[in-house]
């Protein structure tokens, strides 16, 4: 992120000074906080006013890397810029899962904060100040607090060198596995959205975490002549003019398996019988809609009616 960039989405002129920029940030943190803001969009909006802070705060954004070399006796405030990418993954359900819900494992790849350097991307080493035994920083007591403060002899020079582990990245990649709790009459095509299990996007002030979010979409496996609407499973049944007249008993495919229905005499085309207990999460009902077939010739099956009678 650029730092003419960075100022503008803090809403503050390049010439603001840094105490300037610490106190538009907190206000801005209370506004889009996540905890505090339920808005959908929040999340991201914080993630944004964070990295722009942190580009702020640092002193450099892209255009000063690309001109100025590294400095390895600067402070110790690096802190790599970090793409803000949501975690798109898959998951495929069956349609009786996707009618009662069900937990799933989901397997995905993600960044994550170099623990080794705290996501700084280069780690402290030895400055050779006998004062400080190398640390840039002393410690004292004094009352029951203790105070920390810059080497008076060195003046807290820094000796840097890029990370080990992350290669001086500031994140390092993990395989990751998580538990998905999927809702009861989800749909094929719908998302979910898991927050803040996605990748590493920095922290506020250097305490609290940011992550993105995954983005699992569901495929649900159709079930043939079952479908969901509300809470409720659909499926017609065909059945003839004469069976709809006189009333008759049929099998009926459920999530549970097969059950017979009682269609009571003068059914009509397009009522329904309901089988309960047998919709979304077990406790709707599955509606099993009349579908009359009316016969080519009206006229068999009326003189058949007035034999019987």
């Amino acid at each position: 992120m650029r730092l003419s960039e960075a100022y503008d989405i803090l809403s503050l002129p390049q010439t603001a000074n840094l105490e300037d920029c610490k106190q538009r940030y907190k206000l801005l943190a209370k506004q889009y906080h996540p905890d505090l803001n339920k808005d959908p969009s929040a999340s991201d909006r914080m993630k944004e006013i964070n990295e722009a802070y942190q580009c702020i705060q640092n002193g450099k954004g892209n255009e000063r890397e690309a001109s100025q070399p590294h400095n390895p006796w600067g402070g110790f405030h690096r802190q790599q810029t970090i793409q803000l990418e949501h975690i798109q993954v898959n998951l495929t359900i069956d349609f009786k899962e996707s009618v009662l819900g069900c937990k799933k494992e989901i397997k995905y790849a993600r960044t994550s904060k170099c623990a080794a350097c705290d996501g700084h991307g280069q780690v402290k080493l030895d400055n050779g100040c006998l004062e400080c035994k190398g640390r840039g920083q002393i410690t004292k007591q004094h009352h029951g607090m203790i105070m920390v403060s810059t080497c008076p002899k060195c003046h807290g020079k820094s000796n840097l060198a890029n990370c080990s582990t992350c290669q001086g990245e500031g994140t390092t990649h993990a395989d990751t596995s998580v538990q998905v709790s999927v809702p009861a009459g989800i749909l094929d095509g719908n998302t979910l959205r898991l927050q803040n299990m996605g990748n590493y996007a920095g922290s506020i002030m250097g305490i609290m975490e940011q992550h993105t979010d995954v983005l699992c979409t569901i495929t649900v496996i159709p079930e043939v002549g079952l479908s969901i609407e509300g809470k409720s499973v659909i499926t017609t049944l065909p059945i003839s003019l004469l069976d709809a007249i006189k009333g008759c008993h049929r099998q009926v495919k459920t999530i549970f398996g097969e059950r017979e229905i009682i269609i009571p005499p003068a059914s009509r085309n397009k009522e329904e019988v309901i089988v309960p207990r047998c919709g979304v999460s077990g406790t709707g009902d599955q509606r099993v809609i009349l579908d009359v077939q009316y016969p080519a010739n009206i006229d068999k099956l009326v003189n058949s009616l007035i034999e019987e009678t």
